[in-house]
């Protein structure tokens, strides 16, 4: 039984270095919209959190995201690490309702 004790011991600071890597947000911007979000984040759930913002009208497939600071397009699927207020664009592929 004395293992228990020491192994209950080391598994609370996994935990608490588990959390604080979770709960890691900050803000960026999509067409010039703050948005909160993680370190990583897929291209999909940024879109949708910049709809939700307000910053894209339409479907989230018709877009795609670009950072303002280099040139090349990120799609849906990708996972991006964001920086403290980075900026992106989220730019339509092709005709849109709004476009």
């Amino acid at each position: 039984m004395s293992d228990i004790p020491g192994s209950h011991g080391s598994a609370g600071p996994a935990t608490a270095v588990d959390e604080t890597t979770t709960v890691s947000r900050l803000q960026i911007k999509v067409n010039g919209i703050v948005i909160d979000v993680t370190e990583r984040i897929e291209i999909r759930e940024l879109l949708i959190k910049a709809k939700g913002a307000g910053a894209i009208e339409g479907i989230i497939e018709e877009y795609v995201i670009e950072r303002v600071s280099e040139e090349g397009q990120h799609g849906l699927e990708e996972i991006i690490t964001v920086k403290v207020d980075e900026e992106f664009l989220a730019v339509p592929t092709g005709s849109t309702t709004v476009a």
